[in-house]
């Protein structure tokens, strides 16, 4: 009978799981290659914080918050999201100080704590996988960017990947007594995502689809395997599930508070659960009704080739490959897979079509990738063991499968090109990647032509606002107007904030109100006022909104 070269198949299953969960790496270097990347990402986070002119949402956020902080005031508005931002800003404006920078620490310090939280999936991805998920996010250009933007999404991000970490964790323990914590931290998790912004309810509908569909699943088999009355097996698995009521209930009851807490504003506010679910809800579905900012189906797939390439190309080949592969935490994969997918459905699916959202579409993706390419690198064809010899029709190799094995004599034959093959598209895409990062991130973070910006405040506000500080008048005593009919003024009043004088109309007051007046550039003013004793100033507020300063020409003479 014909030999071909073969692998003992304990060999081969060692050495899969070994690539995946064990690879041979230092706790000592494997910890600190981690605190590496985490450095680098906070860094990356933190250059030149403040540089971009904020957008319309982020001054208006930070407008609610100097609110809360100065006079103590807060209501929701589900249209402005979750409160747990701005109070949590208004704590970091209270020691650190009122500017852009400051504003924006909060999402920075969640999109970091995404990375580190990363961590505690050793279990899952192996240290390789850690590392390499670590990287990809830290170095992801949208991730970068919308953690450098006063929103409430790095939070979101920050409490859906804790939400994981403490369910997997649960299960590892549930038979242990040492498992309560961690379901508190899942509970507690969603509750704090459920205070940031509304699409927490989108997280907690995918996770609680799995869950059931897991329960499901778990009554379905047992009633199979003990081949006992329906009836009789849903009632010894409602008395297997008795002892773990008490500690649902008083995790529950955390997440209530944690939701009331903030929603009452520090229980100054009379508001009741129902009501901030039911607002919520009714909001967010009129907006997905009228689609007020609505778009087609694939609106995310080019800014994910745009921006995220290694996360798409990793991310898809392992969702083809982890379903396929049998190994020890193969349930762990099974979910990530599905998060990723269901995440691209639904927010593909939502008609509220923002660029901002695609950060929760990137990490489940770029957690898979990271899975991926841990499993492949580092990894040497040579390090594959010794070949023996077997008879053909035993020599197929059915269990667990490196993304670079196939036959025996397809990994005699190319396993090193296909390596080098991949290490190529990972090079070239990590390139790509990263000078993505820098470029939106640091040079193009306000260019209307780049799909992350979108209706991004012009840097023209920069150079306005050093107009009106050079004006020889102090802030206080400035009287100055903002018109526009339609109130799209923002980021103004934000950068206005300290003219006390300042006002905002929908039409142009009679001249003797004002010194300094802004208006759309379609006004006219020079019909009102007089050119000899008015200058004016164009600038753009942003893509499409085109307006006018018109001053005193006095303010700048006596300068």
């Amino acid at each position: 009978m014909k030999k071909i070269p073969y692998h003992n198949s304990n060999n081969l299953i060692n050495s899969s799981r070994l690539s995946v969960n064990s690879f041979v790496l230092s706790d000592t270097k494997y910890r600190l290659l981690g605190l590496l990347i985490v450095f680098f990402a906070l860094a990356l986070r933190l250059f030149e914080l403040g540089e971009r002119v904020f957008h319309h949402d982020e001054s208006i956020h930070s407008s609610f918050t100097l609110k809360l902080l100065e006079q103590g005031e807060y209501s929701y508005n589900p249209a402005y999201h979750g409160p747990f931002l701005y109070h949590s800003t208004a704590a970091v404006f209270h020691f650190l100080g009122i500017t852009d920078a400051t504003a924006r620490l909060i999402p920075v310090f969640f999109g970091v704590a995404t990375i580190l939280l990363l961590f505690l999936l050793k279990k899952e991805l192996g240290k390789s996988g850690v590392l390499w998920s670590m990287f990809l996010l830290a170095f992801s250009p949208s991730m970068v960017y919308f953690s450098r933007f006063f929103r409430n999404d790095m939070i979101i991000v920050f409490c859906t990947l804790a939400a994981v970490v403490g369910a997997f964790r649960y299960l590892d323990n549930v038979h242990s007594l040492r498992r309560f914590p961690y379901l508190l931290l899942t509970a507690s998790s969603l509750a704090l995502a459920v205070t940031a912004k509304e699409n927490a309810y989108v997280i907690i509908l995918i996770f609680g689809a799995y869950a059931g569909m897991g329960l499901l699943y778990w009554i379905y088999s047992g009633w199979k395997r003990e081949k006992q009355s329906l009836q009789k097996t849903l009632l010894r698995k409602v008395s297997t599930l008795l002892p773990f009521l008490p500690e649902i209930f008083l995790s529950g009851a955390v997440a209530i508070f944690i939701i009331m807490f903030f929603y009452t504003s520090l229980f100054r506010n009379e508001i009741s659960l129902f009501s901030i679910v039911e607002r919520a809800f009714n909001h967010w579905m009129a907006m997905h009704r009228m689609e007020r900012i609505g778009g087609p189906f694939y609106y995310y797939i080019p800014i994910l080739l745009r921006y995220e390439l290694p996360i798409v190309i990793f991310g898809l080949a392992g969702f083809s490959y982890f379903p396929k592969s049998k190994r020890e935490n193969a349930s762990f994969f099974f979910f990530l897979c599905y998060w990723a997918f269901s995440s691209l459905l639904l927010y593909s699916y939502l008609q509220e079509k923002v660029p901002w959202l695609i950060v929760h579409i990137v990490l489940p993706f770029g957690i898979l990738a990271g899975a991926y390419l841990g499993e492949t690198f580092p990894r040497k064809p040579e390090s594959i063991p010794q070949e023996q010899e077997l008879p053909e029709e035993q020599a197929f190799f059915k269990g667990d499968r490196s993304p670079l094995t196939g036959s025996t004599s397809f990994r005699k034959k190319h396993s090193r090109k296909a390596l080098n093959l991949t290490a190529g598209i990972l090079a070239l895409s990590l390139l790509i990647s990263l000078g993505q990062c820098v470029s939106v991130n640091y040079y193009r973070s306000m260019d209307p032509a780049e799909l992350m910006t979108y209706t991004q405040a012009s840097p023209d506000i920069r150079e306005l606002m050093e107009k009106i500080e050079g004006f020889d008048r102090r802030p206080e005593t400035l009287r100055l107007y903002v018109v526009d009919p339609n109130k799209l003024y923002w980021p103004l009043p934000w950068y206005l904030r300290d003219y006390e004088k300042a006002g905002y109309t929908s039409k142009p007051p009679s001249s003797s109100k004002y010194e300094a007046i802004i208006v759309p550039s379609s006004y006219d003013m020079y019909r009102e006022i007089s050119a000899e004793e008015y200058s004016s100033y164009n600038f753009t507020l942003r893509p499409g909104r085109d307006f006018t300063l018109y001053y005193k020409k006095k303010l700048e003479a006596s300068g």
